[in-house]
């Protein structure tokens, strides 16, 4: 949430007239970061009840790629010229649950340095290297998990379809 305006201004695929298909980056980017955006992609459209939309969400996020679970938000991957960048809420009850994982060191940081929105804050990271990629997918298992388990029964199921 706390990016400039410029950061935004690099998005990709900044005409909301012309959607990009889910697989664009991948032949898009240069070939070490669509590898980046693939692993993270991949991994979380293999975690359970979890759903890829390309959204177009407004002049300054532009085309995002949203997963969802259910009705909840798990995160949405941005992508920029150069670079791939993934942004998630967490709650305070989640927040709680990061406190006692063990998350890695660029998720915790992310979290501590995020836009707090109401209930909610907004985490930011930038997917800059396969490392984070990883970390970032690891974090993103864990609160699918978290979801999961807030959730009541059958509303995962009913929502994703």
């Amino acid at each position: 949430m706390s990016r400039s305006t410029s950061y935004w201004k690099g998005n990709r695929y900044p005409d909301s007239a012309s959607e990009p298909e889910p697989k664009a980056p991948i032949k898009d980017l240069p070939s070490p970061v669509a590898a980046r955006f693939k692993l993270v992609r991949d991994g979380l459209r293999s975690i359970p009840g979890v759903v890829e939309h390309v959204k177009f969400l407004g002049p300054q996020w532009r085309w995002a790629w949203e997963y969802t679970l259910g009705n909840r938000k798990l995160c949405w991957m941005h992508v920029m010229q150069d670079g791939v960048s993934a942004t998630f809420t967490i709650s305070d009850g989640e927040e709680r649950k990061a406190g006692e994982a063990r998350l890695p060191a660029a998720v915790t940081q992310a979290i501590t340095e995020a836009q707090r929105t109401g209930p909610v804050r907004w985490c930011w990271l930038a997917l800059s290297d396969q490392r984070l990629a990883t970390a970032f997918l690891s974090f993103a298992k864990k609160k699918a998990e978290w979801m999961r388990a807030e959730a009541p029964p059958g509303s995962l199921r009913r929502a994703a379809g």
